[in-house]
């Protein structure tokens, strides 16, 4: 059967060869080496040869053909990297001397520690290597670790040299070995097409800077993936409203890159064949302008399916395109399968050629604007698809993503156009450039606020974590997409299908309901009667008193401003009666402005131990964002109340408060400890106190105090005194620690001493967010659940 209106079959041989390749690749990369991928390769071989002898299934011939490519590939790559015994020095730890070439921009972490240096991480390629008396030359891809200071301007293609030390990489990862590295000791600049590329990507930077800020951050983003200047809490909100896949490069970019010279080519009145051959210099231009990093080469490669899928005018066709694309992407890089940027890329373009276009003709069928329809189109086709895997990242959903995806479309691709132009501009005339930056960055200002208002919205949905959030998203999409089919239906086919239509929604709602009580955050948060919360800001306090309905007194602030605003958001709490920092660490001041920002303070109490530069950051940040609170030193024996909330200074005593140059434990002992009472239960919170500390404060606790709920101590570290807890013998024990880091808290050690007190121990790191609830009488504990969506963000918290 032939004609207009025939359907055309999918495709799907290359997509089963697609299949087998990525699990061959996802298998293979876990254990590289060459007996492994040896023994999977004579396995394939000789299923190989008895298929051809027989001289039947061809189609599974194809697949396991393109299983073997990649293992053929995994085990050379993986030859090659380890080639000069890399691995070998690293597993010894051994120090030496480096040479190597830069494969990424540096990325920012946090300081070791309090006072420390601020680090950066960016991924290199070792080519010599002097260590152990011996040097070897290498090609062996590794992460680099470092001080942030002279290393924060290396760029992509860079040559340094270097000394420092290997140790072993995590398997599976690309790389195969860490360095922790010292001071840069030389570093040489690429020439001809990569300082090209650094020059105009620094054009396009200069260019914005006179803009706002969101515009100065995100146009460098949307259009060569440079995020550098991006702000967090912009980059926060891009998250949770589902837009972060604009300031990644990624398929959308280099299609719109590739259609735009396309474009310009047929204005030019260029041949069929002049247009695909500027469409290549475009792209390979356009690759190299972006940094030729995996991500980069897989989306060009993406990108370019896109836009051949969608030229082919019937999107079945596009399927083997995107399968050849697959193969040849884990052939060239099998480490990709394990990446959830390519699972994302090749379920979007896979959507784009499949669905996109065949829903876009029937909402312009039914009447919808044909621009319209497709804006609508393209990024439920991309939900739809990614969804399931989405949630795998980040366990909720939220209904603003596709609004806020179609009414940021008609921004982007002007943006990534118009500031792709004065890129290029800019070498030749800075000024023109920084003219026709402004309407990108006009663009780039819209669609910071679409996802700024979006965040602020309480439409985000938890669902399960892992397979089972994927399995609630998948059949909600089924039955919202179902309920979507009815209602076009109905207007043809009469009511029955608006009443299923309605059906499938309220079963949607059920199981939008539901889900949340099935796995990942536990259930509706925060509890209705909570007390005390303990917020999950990795290795760091931040402990929340309730004082009132929409109230509450804070005990130090984390080390991340967006982790603790986050924290006291979901609490509902607007004002903060009081804000108590306990000493002056970073893990306890470091996230106070995101604490203050948009809330009422109405005093503040700090340490007596004033710690540079600390204290000084602290009372900046407090003159700007706490108004004309007062700020006070806590003294011990002072008493205070606010709302609900009433307690006790116990310490610290005056000679801590007076110490000249104290060490860290002095620090530590100086931590402000408040005795509090909420609703009649007895809080104990510790701040960071050592055993010394804990022994003056046991001195001065009042005969017969009860105490309920006691912060442990620094993060539960080894340091504690047990007579100080069996004198308190609190019934809940709640532990703030990261789930990650290098001080081994909390000890086995404490949590044995705690358990020989009877307390329930709640610890933020297994639990995430933690509250105790009810009343003396009748005290319950509730627990948030870890939350993945902010995983990353606390682990730059949870080393030392």
């Amino acid at each position: 059967m032939s004609g207009e209106g025939a359907a055309v079959p999918l495709d799907l041989r290359l997509a089963a060869v697609a299949l087998g390749a990525w699990l061959t690749a996802f298998g293979a990369v876990t254990a590289p080496g060459w007996f492994p991928v040896a023994v999977g390769a004579v396995l394939l071989v000789g299923a190989l040869a008895v298929l051809l002898l027989v001289r039947r299934g061809a189609r599974v011939v194809l697949v396991l053909t393109g299983c073997l490519l990649v293992l053929l590939s995994v085990a050379l790559q993986h030859s090659r990297s380890t080639a000069g015994g890399v691995e070998d020095l690293a597993a010894a730890r051994a120090s030496g001397t480096f040479s190597a070439t830069v494969t990424s921009d540096p990325r920012a972490l946090p300081a070791l520690h309090d006072g420390g240096p601020a680090r950066v991480v960016l991924d290199a390629r070792l080519t010599r290597v002097t260590a152990r008396g011996r040097t070897s030359a290498l090609a062996a891809p590794v992460t680099v670790f470092a001080a942030a200071d002279g290393w924060r301007d290396v760029r992509w293609g860079d040559r340094v040299e270097l000394g420092g030390r290997l140790g072993p990489a995590d398997p599976g990862r690309r790389s195969v070995a860490v360095v922790s590295a010292g001071p840069l000791r030389a570093t040489h600049r690429p020439r001809g097409p990569l300082r090209a590329a650094e020059r105009l990507r620094a054009g396009l930077r200069d260019a914005v800077a006179p803009q706002p800020r969101d515009a100065r951050g995100l146009l460098p983003g949307l259009v060569v993936g440079d995020t550098s200047g991006l702000p967090d809490d912009l980059e926060a909100a891009m998250k949770q409203v589902g837009l972060t896949h604009l300031t990644a490069v990624s398929g959308s970019n280099t299609t719109l890159v590739v259609g735009f010279c396309v474009l310009v080519a047929s204005w030019l009145g260029c041949g069929r064949r002049a247009r695909l051959l500027v469409a290549g210099v475009g792209l390979v231009g356009f690759v190299g302008l972006a940094r030729p990093d995996p991500s980069v080469l897989r989306a060009a490669v993406m990108g370019g399916v896109a836009l051949v899928g969608l030229a082919a005018g019937r999107p079945t066709r596009g399927v083997p395109v995107v399968a050849a694309a697959v193969v040849g992407l884990l052939v060239a890089d099998p480490w990709l399968a394990r990446e959830h940027g390519f699972v994302l890329s090749v379920l979007a373009t896979t959507a784009l050629v499949l669905f996109a276009r065949p829903w876009a003709d029937r909402l312009t069928a039914a009447g919808v604007p044909r621009v319209l329809a497709h804006a609508l189109a393209v990024p439920v086709a991309a939900q739809a698809v990614c969804g399931p895997v989405v949630v795998l990242l980040q366990p909720s959903v939220n209904p603003v993503t596709i609004p806020a995806n179609v009414l940021v479309a008609p921004a982007v691709a002007p943006a990534t156009v118009i500031g792709l132009a004065a890129t290029l501009l800019s070498p030749l005339w800075p000024a023109g450039a920084v003219v026709l930056a402004w309407p990108a960055g006009l663009c780039a200002q819209w669609i910071g606020l679409v996802a700024r208002t979006g965040a602020r919205l309480p439409t985000s949905l938890p669902v399960p974590a892992g397979a089972a959030g994927a399995l609630v998203v998948g059949a909600l999409t089924v039955l919202v997409l179902g309920a979507a089919a009815a209602a076009a239906r109905f207007r043809r086919s009469g009511r029955r299908w608006l009443g299923f239509a309605v059906a499938l929604l309220l079963v949607a709602a059920l199981l939008v309901r539901c889900a949340p009580r099935w796995g990942g955050p536990a259930g509706p948060w925060p509890p209705p009667d909570w007390l005390v919360v303990g917020c999950d800001v990795g290795q760091g306090d931040a402990v929340v008193l309730r004082s009132g309905q929409r109230s509450a007194v804070l005990v130090d602030a984390g080390p991340d401003d967006l982790l603790v605003d986050g924290c006291l958001d979901r609490l509902g709490v607007r004002r903060l009666d009081a804000v108590v920092l306990t000493h002056f660490h970073a893990d306890h001041v470091g996230g106070l402005a995101g604490a203050l920002r948009g809330r009422e303070v109405g005093r503040v109490l700090l340490s007596p131990l004033a710690v540079e530069p600390a204290a000084r950051t602290v009372h900046r940040t407090l003159a700007r964002e706490a108004g004309d609170a007062p700020v006070t030193g806590a003294v011990a024996g002072s008493t205070g109340s606010a709302g609900e909330v009433t307690w006790t200074v116990l310490g610290p005593g005056p000679s801590l408060a007076d110490a000249a140059a104290p060490d860290s434990s002095q620090v530590n002992d100086s931590s402000v400890v408040l005795l509090a009472r909420v609703r009649g239960v007895g809080v104990l919170l510790a701040g960071d106190l050592e055993r010394e500390g804990q022994r003056q404060v046991l001195a001065r606790l009042p005969g017969g105090t009860a105490v309920d709920v006691v912060k442990v101590a620094h993060h539960g570290s080894a340091t504690q005194d047990r007579r100080f807890y069996a004198r308190l013998r609190p019934r809940v024990a709640v532990v703030e620690v990261g789930a990650v880091n290098d001080y081994g808290h909390p000890a086995a050690a404490t949590l044995d001493l705690l358990a020989a007190t009877g307390a329930r121990v709640l610890r933020t790191d297994t639990d995430g967010d933690v509250a105790v609830t009810g009343s003396a009488q009748d005290l319950r504990t509730v627990v948030r659940g870890p939350d993945p969506r902010e995983a990353d963000r606390r682990a730059r918290y949870s080393s030392g």
